[in-house]
């Protein structure tokens, strides 16, 4: 399990998102789950660092990065693994699938602007949960790989 504190979070996305990816659980996964994990650490990382906050405030993000193995159902045969991150910020409450879907049948001209980041976690991932628990926002992904 790898545990990252990051602190100040204000103009530090690049900095956050190379050391999440270079951690040995997401290192070590294929390319194209490495691809959908890095979508959606970059979506939720980019989304805390930005608005999380108020300007002037020195937030914090934790992440906490978990390799399990994925088993059947029955606990006998291995069914691969997952990946588990969970991100954890001090920010205003806010859950973002709480967020309407986009409607995806317009052109990008006629959409509204945000929820595509989120709408595009939740069609990848097997699942992703969030909550509010001591002034924390926790948003937790979920991989299978």
């Amino acid at each position: 399990m790898s545990r990252l504190h990051f602190q100040p979070i204000q103009g530090q996305a690049r900095s956050i998102m190379q050391t999440i990816l270079h951690t040995p659980e997401i290192a070590s996964c294929r390319l194209k789950d490495l691809l959908v994990l890095r979508l959606a650490c970059e979506e939720v990382v980019m989304n805390i660092v930005s608005y999380a906050y108020p300007e002037g405030v020195d937030g914090f993000l934790d992440v906490d990065i978990q390799s399990v193995e994925d088993t059947d159902g029955t606990g006998n045969a291995p069914d691969g693994r997952l990946i588990v991150i969970s991100f954890e910020d001090g920010g205003a409450a806010f859950n973002p699938l709480e967020q309407e879907d986009p409607d995806t049948t317009l052109s990008w001209q006629q959409r509204r602007i945000g929820g595509l980041g989120i709408f595009l976690i939740r069609r990848k991932v097997h699942a992703v949960s969030y909550n509010y628990v001591n002034q924390r926002n926790t948003l937790t992904v979920t991989l299978r790989v």
